[in-house]
């Protein structure tokens, strides 16, 4: 965990930035000293995808520490891994930033019957109406 608290992690942003916004942030894991609260935005892909900055020198590549901390977490989640399955009708929220989660494969209904209908809803509150404060310098664009 130490490894994975020290500002030396880069997350790609994937293209969903705004302007203004670099093409990735800093601070893939964040603790919150006042309230003891943990924020994490993980993907290795996203950070393993980093490695076309890291050849051209813009961030460092990653350093054996760094491809240690990433199996043990990795290795951690599959442990601890809760599927779920969801059925007709039903709605899951969750934040990405507070809840590990993945999505398997999806085989999508016969072409006569209804396919799925999924609606990604992306919703934000802000600290001022009970939110969790984000540590991105650049959250508040």
């Amino acid at each position: 965990m130490e490894t994975l608290k020290k500002p030396i992690w880069y997350f790609d942003r994937n293209g969903e930035t705004s302007i203004g916004q670099e093409d990735f942030t800093q601070s893939v894991f964040y603790l919150e000293k006042d309230n003891g609260r943990v924020y994490a935005k993980w993907d290795p892909n996203f950070v393993k995808s980093l490695s076309r900055y890291s050849d051209k020198g813009v961030i460092a590549p990653l350093s054996p520490e760094q491809i240690k901390a990433i199996q043990v977490l990795e290795d951690t989640c599959q442990r601890l891994t809760l599927h779920m399955k969801l059925e007709v009708g039903d709605v899951q929220f969750m934040s990405n930033e507070h809840l590990f989660h993945a999505r398997t494969q999806y085989k999508d209904d016969p072409p006569t019957a209804p396919g799925r209908h999924l609606l990604r809803l992306w919703l934000s509150q802000p600290e001022s109406e009970g939110g969790w404060k984000l540590p991105f310098h650049d959250s508040d664009v």
